[in-house]
């Protein structure tokens, strides 16, 4: 192997624990070249693995018919042996000399990914060059991690797209990639690692974006994407996703985000809490996204109530109709199929119209309606809410029913799968 190709080997062997990694495929050559990537496997945190690697060094890492052979045959053992797949990315692309064959082996290594989507982690790690065909080999993954000076684009002179966790380095991601397997199950029908309960360094929250930390496990959070919208995290040492929805309206992107971490949670049977205060969502788009995602999964499911819960974001993901196992919330939080502003205006008309000032008396008014007609002691005393509790209670009553919830199985009807609203 030439000093070149042994530079991907380095950054694997730095990537699983020390003397585990077992390169195969070593022997492999493209003509007269050594093949631009380094497969194998190994442990991590001792736990089985599968790896590769690509070398920029080495015909500009270019995906050529023996690259993707070789990509393509981790994938076929981790799905015999049922581990992780991590890829190293540091590409300009396809092989353009090899025409319409490079071509076909992207599509190749794609539908191979593809086919174990859901049924083992795929995460990818960028270090350099993600760009052209590589990219949309990156983007097939659970996860995406870049380091921060990392090229991640489709066309020449498209921004970078937006990785789901930002490193500040190689080594950095490569860590980071270590730390999430950490959090993962081997495969969807193994159970995801357990841990010894901590208890959380956080203060007791005071909105929903703080929520996250004092549920979580002392140093156990891990968020995806900067906008704090999802994160994986151990309450009491069981790995779970947490899902944020807050502000007064939740945004297309934030949406999306939040579904496509509900699915995959649920493809590897994490339980999800989702923690609420909202007032609707920005789009339709975003809305549909998150209702079927949420009525879709199957995993274990608990609603915390934080604050406001409004129309389309209690009907998507509040409410024990869209297949919340428990509905939990604090004394302040409100519900109500419409914001208070709106719902005077149709249901008290007559009140405003008695006012001397409505205009000024609005804001009062609306405070009245969400104290007396849409509290979470209504919504409880009509079952819409499980149980309403204090806020330092939220850690081990949400714990309590995610062990409660722990062996949840749940039969639906036959299908090749729903329709999503991409």
């Amino acid at each position: 192997m030439s000093k070149q190709a042994s530079e991907a080997r380095k950054c694997l062997e730095q990537f699983f624990d020390a003397g585990t990694f077992v390169e195969v495929d070593r022997l492999m050559r493209d003509g007269e070249n050594d093949v631009p990537v380094v497969c194998g496997y190994g442990l991590v945190n001792d736990a089985p693995v599968y790896a590769f690697a690509q070398d920029k060094t080495v015909c500009s890492g270019a995906v050529g018919k023996a690259h993707a052979a070789k990509i393509k045959s981790v994938y076929h053992l981790a799905a015999q042996n049922g581990a992780p797949v991590v890829g190293v990315f540091d590409s300009d692309g396809a092989r353009l000399g090899e025409g319409l064959d490079a071509m076909d082996a992207i599509a190749e290594i794609m539908v191979t990914a593809n086919e174990l989507s859901g049924v083992v982690p795929q995460i990818a790690v960028i270090t350099g060059s993600c760009v052209g065909s590589s990219a949309l080999i990156a983007a097939a993954a659970d996860v995406v991690i870049a380091a921060e000076d990392a090229d991640y684009y489709l066309n020449v002179g498209d921004d970078n797209a937006k990785a789901d966790v930002i490193a500040a380095d190689a080594t950095e991601a490569l860590e980071k990639a270590r730390q999430l397997l950490g959090y993962l199950p081997a495969n969807n029908l193994s159970a995801a690692p357990v841990y010894e309960a901590l208890e959380s360094v956080a203060a007791v929250p005071t909105s929903a974006k703080e929520a996250a930390a004092y549920l979580a496990d002392a140093e156990s959070l891990f968020p995806l994407y900067k906008d704090e919208v999802a994160a994986l995290a151990r309450i009491n040492g069981v790995v779970c996703g947490i899902v944020t929805l807050a502000g007064e309206q939740v945004s297309c992107c934030a949406a999306a985000r939040a579904a496509r971490f509900v699915r995959f949670c649920d493809g590897f049977s994490l339980p999800v809490l989702t923690v609420v205060d909202a007032e609707g969502f920005e789009c339709l788009k975003g809305a549909a996204r998150v209702c079927q995602a949420y009525t879709e999964a199957t995993t274990a499911k608990v609603t915390l109530l934080i604050g406001k819960a409004y129309g389309p974001v209690y009907i998507a993901v509040a409410g024990k109709a869209a297949g919340a196992d428990a509905v939990l919330a604090w004394q302040d939080a409100s519900v109500s199929p419409l914001k208070p502003e709106t719902a005077i205006h149709i249901l008290w008309k007559d009140r405003l119209a008695e006012m001397k000032d409505p205009k000024a008396d609005r804001a009062a008014l609306a405070e009245e309606y969400r104290t007396t007609c849409c509290n979470a002691q209504l919504a409880a005393e009509q079952g819409a809410v499980t149980d309403i509790i204090a806020p330092e209670q939220t850690r081990a009553t949400v714990s309590a029913f995610f062990e409660m919830l722990s062996g949840k199985r749940v039969s639906k009807l036959p299908k090749k799968h729903a329709n999503i609203r991409l």
